[in-house]
């Protein structure tokens, strides 16, 4: 009798090489962004610590059925919700927001970043359980109730970024799973609606970004500094950069939050477009290329869903990191996947390739285990 061919057989190399290079990459890049700042010179240390964690996670989640968890997807759910309830009770606050919940006098965790991926796996589950509804305008709203709860918890921590990326997510997933193209439009015209009436609940930190990238000429000093350091930072880079460690922007002090949001405009000064930009803009192109190709092969819908979810959580945190740092959109707090400084950030992105290398390595209905 022959034996059941494993499923780490279908395991994606090519996309976990691709994740490790661009992590390594970015604590290559944090320590240079941290040099010469006692405060912070613990940062790359605890990067290349939550960069095994979130290793060993990646591979204890790729062994376990995906199906576990899709089948678990209201527990989950309620979790992802009691935890954010958590986080605005009794979170610690810090720069004018309240995301964290502090586990240990030195561990903080932020449970919206878990939430973005998690979620991804309760509302596939919740999409495909009710595919044959999709045609039904109520099942629509049925799904931004499911979704806006969350979105309403994180909104007012305040963290306007992490609620725009989980409306993205929920637009993407429902999309695939059948949205009625007469629903996205009624959809649209509330949602400009909305728009207008959610600016004024907007805290004062927040509605200064929108109308400083609006109208900058009319901003504070203060408010368009670092937006132009980012600038500077980036048009000096060149082709080929100044240098590791050699960059006048990063090194002397004038560009700030480096190791977080501005990373990208650090990494272009130093490495240049050739060697920086374009190096961490393929990376993320072939993780993207590699997760999208799963999508491809799941024959279940759930398992589609997951992927296809998490792919748009990478690439809108991409596109506005960058965005931002090239003055093409305001500066959110979405950081740059696998490249900025992040505990929670950089756990829960392996966390998601876990559940992508489970969602390939199950491919087929007879693979279970």
């Amino acid at each position: 009798m022959l034996s059941k061919p494993s499923v780490w057989r279908y395991f994606d190399y090519w996309l976990l090489a691709a994740v490790i290079l661009l992590t390594g990459f970015g604590i290559l890049m944090i320590r240079s962004a941290v040099t010469g700042a006692p405060a912070f010179e613990a940062l790359p240390g605890q990067q290349i610590l939550w960069a095994v964690v979130g290793l060993v996670i990646l591979v204890a989640v790729a062994a376990v059925d995906y199906r576990y968890l899709t089948s678990a997807h209201w527990y989950i759910y309620v979790g992802v919700v009691l935890s954010l309830v958590l986080v605005v009770v009794a979170g610690q606050l810090g720069n004018e927001t309240r995301r964290w919940i502090q586990i240990t006098p030195t561990l903080r965790i932020q449970p919206s970043e878990f939430g973005r991926v998690l979620l991804t796996v309760t509302f596939a589950q919740f999409l495909a359980n009710r595919q044959h509804l999709m045609g039904r305008f109520s099942n629509t709203l049925l799904t931004l109730v499911y979704i806006g709860i969350p979105i309403a918890l994180i909104f007012v921590q305040p963290d306007l970024g992490m609620s725009i990326l989980f409306i993205v997510m929920w637009f993407v997933m429902i999309w695939l799973a059948g949205l009625p193209l007469s629903h996205f439009a009624v959809l649209a015209a509330v949602a400009v609606l909305g728009t207008g009436l959610l600016y004024p609940l907007l805290a004062d930190y927040q509605r200064d970004r929108i109308t400083t990238f609006l109208n900058p000429a009319e901003a504070s000093e203060d408010d368009i500094f670092n937006i132009e350091q980012a600038e500077i930072s980036i048009g000096s880079g060149g082709y080929f950069g100044k240098g590791y460690m050699q960059g006048t922007q990063s090194q002397l002090g004038f560009l700030r939050v480096q190791h977080t949001d501005f990373i990208f405009s650090m990494i272009t000064e130093e490495m240049g477009l050739l060697l920086g930009s374009l190096v961490v803009i393929a990376l993320l192109g072939i993780i993207l290329w590699r997760i999208l190709r799963v999508a491809l092969l799941s024959h279940d819908l759930a398992g589609k869903l997951i992927v296809v979810g998490i792919a748009a959580i990478l690439f809108f945190q991409t596109f506005v990191s960058i965005g931002m740092n090239v003055r093409l959109l305001p500066v959110t707090g979405l950081t740059l996947p696998f490249v900025s400084y992040g505990g929670s950030s950089l756990v829960t992105l392996f966390l998601a390739i876990g559940i992508v290398q489970s969602v390939l390595m199950r491919q087929r209905k007879q693979d279970f285990g």
